[in-house]
C-alpha cells in the first residue's frame, strides 16, 4: 500500500492514522556501506540487526568471511497483516534485504546466520513485502554462498540479474515463508549439499518477465534436502512444489536429492510436471509423500530416478537424512535453539 492509499484508508477509519501514524509509510531505505574495492579479504562480526549491509565492487575472487556475523531479516511492519492493515503499515522496524552483494565476480561468502521476523501465519497475499535474507546482484558472477543459516525469512537466498554460474553449498535453511532460493532470472547455477527444512517453495526458477528465457542453462540440484511445509497462502493451508518451473526455466540435474511433500492439499502440479520434464540428469533421489493420505492421482510422479516413500516409511528417511546432514554439518552456524 502507498502513502496515497493509506491516507485514503485513512481517512475512512482514522484510527489507523492514530494507531500507526504517516511516518511509518514509506520504502525502507539505509545507507550503503562501500568496503574497501582492494580488499581480497573481508571479515564481518557481531550483531547487525536491522542494518543493512551492502558490499559492493570487490575485486574479483574476494572472500566475505561472515562465520561470526548476524543479521536481522524483517519485512512487515506488523505483526499480522491482514487484508486491511498489510505489510507495509504499522511501527515494527523493516530491513527487507539486511545482505546485499553487487558487482562482486567470484566472491565467496561464508558462514552468517539470518534470523527472520517475518509473518508465518498471515497469508501468503498479506505478507507479501518483498524481501530475501542475502541478495546476489549487479554482476557477481560465479558467486559461492556456503554455510549460511537462515530461518523465517521471506525468501532464503536470491539470485537476480547477472549472477550466473553461483553456487550454493552447505547451507541451512529453515521456515521460509516463500521461495528458499529464488532464481527467477534464471540464471545457470549449483546447489548442492544443502538442507532446505521447511518452506513453501523450494527453488523457484519461474520467471516474472516474459523477456527472460534460461531454457539453455543449466542448474544442477545436488545432495541437497528439500521439505515443503503447508503455510496459509489464499485462505488454504498449502505449499509449492519443491521447484517451480515453466517451460522457459533452465534444464535440470537432480542428483543424490531428496523432495519431501507435506501436504494432501499441495499446489504446482503443473510446476512439478515442468520439474520432470526440464530434468536431463535423475539418478540417486528420492521422493517422499509424507501424509498418510494416499498420494493424489493428479500428483505428477517423477521418471526415473527417483525412489518413492510414503507415510511412515518416507518420515522416517526424512528424519534420517536430516539428522545426517545437521550432524555432518557442524561448521553451520547455530541458533541457540539449533539442534547440536
Amino acid at each position: 500500500m502507498n502513502r496515497r492509499s493509506f491516507m485514503r484508508l485513512a481517512g475512512v477509519c482514522p484510527v489507523l492514522a492514530l494507531l500507526f501514524g504517516s511516518d511509518t509509510i514509506g520504502a525502507w531505505r539505509t545507507p550503503i556501506d562501500k568496503d574497501d574495492m582492494e580488499d581480497a579479504h573481508i571479515v564481518l562480526s557481531g550483531e547487525f540487526g536491522y542494518e543493512q549491509k551492502t558490499i559492493r565492487d570487490l575485486q574479483a575472487e574476494a572472500t566475505i568471511d561472515a562465520r561470526n556475523a548476524s543479521f536481522t531479516v524483517a519485512n512487515s511492519r506488523n505483526p499480522r497483516p491482514n487484508a486491511i492493515i498489510g505489510c507495509d503499515i504499522g511501527r515494527r522496524p523493516v530491513n527487507p534485504y539486511p545482505v546485499v552483494i553487487r558487482n562482486c565476480p567470484g566472491v565467496r561468502f561464508v558462514g552468517g546466520r539470518i534470523d527472520g521476523e517475518v509473518p508465518l501465519k498471515a497469508d501468503w497475499g498479506h505478507a507479501y513485502c518483498n524481501s530475501a535474507g542475502l541478495l546476489v546482484r549487479d554482476g557477481t558472477t560465479r558467486a559461492t554462498i556456503e554455510g549460511v543459516r537462515a530461518r523465517r525469512c521471506w525468501d532464503g537466498i536470491r539470485f537476480a540479474d547477472r549472477a550466473n554460474g553461483f553456487c550454493l553449498k552447505g547451507s541451512w535453511l529453515s521456515e521460509i515463508r516463500d521461495d528458499a532460493v529464488e532464481n527467477d532470472y534464471l540464471v545457470s547455477g549449483v546447489i548442492e549439499d544443502c538442507l532446505f527444512d521447511g518452506c513453501f517453495s523450494g527453488i523457484s526458477l519461474d520467471p516474472g518477465s516474459r523477456d527472460r528465457d534460461g531454457s539453455e542453462e543449466i542448474v544442477t540440484i545436488d545432495r541437497s534436502l528439500i521439505r515443503m511445509h503447508p503455510y496459509l497462502a489464499k485462505g488454504e493451508i498449502t505449499h509449492q512444489a519443491p521447484v517451480k518451473a515453466s517451460d522457459v526455466s533452465p534444464k535440470l540435474r537432480i542428483t543424490g536429492s531428496v523432495f519431501a511433500l507435506s501436504s494432501t492439499n499441495m499446489r504446482g502440479f503443473r510446476r512439478l510436471e515442468r520439474t520432470w520434464q526440464r530434468m536431463i540428469e535423475s539418478r540417486g533421489n528420492a521422493l517422499l509423500w509424507l501424509p498418510d493420505d494416499p498420494i493424489p492421482a493428479a500428483l505428477p510422479l517423477p521418471p526415473a530416478g527417483f525412489d518413492l516413500l510414503t507415510g511412515t516409511d518416507a518420515r522416517k528417511y526424512w528424519e534420517k537424512a536430516r539428522r545426517r546432514w545437521i550432524t555432518a554439518h557442524p561448521e553451520v552456524p547455530r541458533f541457540s535453539d539449533d539442534e547440536p
